[in-house]
């Protein structure tokens, strides 16, 4: 929302061809100041954003701080804006990388696991930032992107607003074809200082606030990498900070990335409007992303509810097994913790529940015997114990955001067979198999991600989630 500037690009000698080192002029995109505007809503998206806004208060309520699923909840919000940006690494793998880091010689971060962990920890740093938002500064926002850019391969872009030309599509040597070209450098630092001031206000509403925010920061673009990943983390800290200060907030970039398509052609609308700051258009190219916003927060809600509801019946048939005789159980606790931690150690276990080490290496391993757990390595002389039905549960609500009928069938599923069928470990790989394959087989309660079909290989497989429609019998065995 704002004007068109002309600018020149001077060509970039260091091009490998000639039509990547041609020299012109490109038009660069100068949003309006945030600060008095009020954008103007029809009566049924003011009321389609006040019923997201209600039901996201009404179910960060439930989801309360100390809810054994917070952690999973956090971490699908930071992998969901991952996955925007193309970053789609495994949960599991996430976990896995994160419980390496805390062992005594943490490996090297890298590749999209090393990318996600950044994310995680970015958003992290946008809800400890947020939650005094009359003291929220530019150099706070860039404290945020500084360590999401610490896992990156541009470590040196981190908290560095950009000082030459950025622009989105095209190539990697000039503007002149791209798709979009946000303000020149010289308007980032007044345009930032602008919506650090629009954040400090309360004049809107939680989620137009949010949304307005997250729309300008990315219009903005004030760094020269992540801003998109940056600008989420900011959307989700703005949410929490208004609609659930005593709970905690569903993965909405979870959702927004089952609809990434829809998601960056609203922003691109919000970014296409040239006129007069209270023009009326100026309102209505908001909407879009207003609505795309709203839809994802309702299907985030209904999706971490339903998480929440099967996750707790899980949990209750584990406890009914380990058995609750006595108060101080380190069975009992690692029970409790794996909801929101899949995947233990007896070092994280020990540290959680106070208890010691070896004893809650025994009650790791007494899970592993009743089916809870499976032992895989994660590392040189590091293993990992695997609550596989709840990385499964994570799959599930991943997959079938928008779809709670199938959503609440798959969980109901899994919630309904507890426990692991076989413990059989592969040491060399560190993947294990969850069922007996053979003339009974259980069929993968998940769905593919790309076609929306059942899978079609046996329950803990390997690998992705492929349809196989053309299957009448059970796998072979090896």
């Amino acid at each position: 929302m704002g004007f068109l500037r002309t600018e020149s690009w001077p060509g970039n000698p260091a091009a490998p061809r000639a039509v990547d080192r041609r020299l012109g002029t490109f038009l660069a995109y100068v949003p309006h100041r945030l600060i008095g505007w009020h954008p103007l809503l029809p009566a049924n998206v003011a009321a389609f954003v006040a019923d997201a806004e209600r039901q996201l208060v009404a179910t960060a309520s439930v989801l309360a701080p100390d809810s054994a699923s917070v952690s999973m909840f956090f971490w699908a919000e930071s992998l969901g804006s991952s996955r925007i940006e193309g970053v789609s690494p495994q949960a599991r793998r996430v976990v896995h990388a994160l419980i390496a880091e805390a062992s005594p010689s943490p490996p090297h971060r890298r590749g999209s696991v090393g990318e996600a962990i950044g994310n995680i920890e970015a958003t992290s740093e946008a809800l400890r930032i947020l939650v005094q938002p009359a003291a929220l500064t530019v150099e706070l926002l860039c404290d945020a992107h500084r360590v999401l850019m610490d896992s990156s391969p541009n470590p040196r872009l981190g908290g560095v607003l950009k000082t030459t030309q950025n622009w989105v599509g095209g190539n990697d040597w000039h503007p002149l074809d791209s798709d979009f070209v946000p303000p020149p450098p010289d308007e980032c630092r007044p345009l930032m200082e602008d919506l650090v001031s629009y954040l400090r206000t309360g004049d809107h509403s939680p989620v137009l606030q949010a949304v307005v925010g997250h729309a300008q920061f990315e219009t903005i673009h004030p760094f020269g990498d992540g801003n998109g990943r940056a600008g989420r983390a900011l959307l989700y800290a703005a949410l929490r900070h208004r609609c659930a200060s005593e709970g905690f907030m569903p993965p909405i970039s979870l959702a927004l990335s089952q609809n990434r398509d829809v998601y960056l052609r609203s922003l691109a609308a919000y970014q296409s409007y040239v006129g007069a700051p209270d023009d009326a258009h100026r309102s209505a190219a908001i909407i879009p992303l207003l609505e795309v916003v709203s839809t994802a927060v309702n299907q985030s809600c209904e999706a971490a509810s339903s998480y929440a509801n099967a996750v707790s019946r899980l949990q209750d048939r584990w406890r009914e097994r380990v058995g609750q005789r006595t108060g101080r159980s380190a069975a009992l606790a690692a029970v409790n913790l794996l909801v929101s931690q899949p995947s233990l150690t007896p070092e994280l276990l020990a540290a959680e529940s106070g208890f010691s080490q070896r004893r809650c290496a025994d009650a790791l391993r007494r899970l592993t015997e009743a089916g809870i757990t499976r032992s895989r390595r994660v590392g040189p002389r590091l293993r990992a114990y695997d609550a596989d039905h709840i990385f499964d549960m994570y799959d599930v609500m991943s997959s079938t955001m928008g779809d709670p009928q199938s959503a609440r069938q798959l969980l109901g599923q899994i919630a309904d067979d507890p426990f692991l069928r076989v413990d059989d470990s592969d040491d060399r790989s560190g993947v294990t198999e969850s069922v007996e394959l053979g003339a009974k087989w259980d069929r993968c309660p998940l769905l593919v991600r790309s076609t929306g079909q059942r899978c079609g290989l046996a329950a803990g497989h390997r690998g992705h989630c492929r349809a196989i429609p053309q299957r009448r019998h059970p796998p072979r065995t090896r």
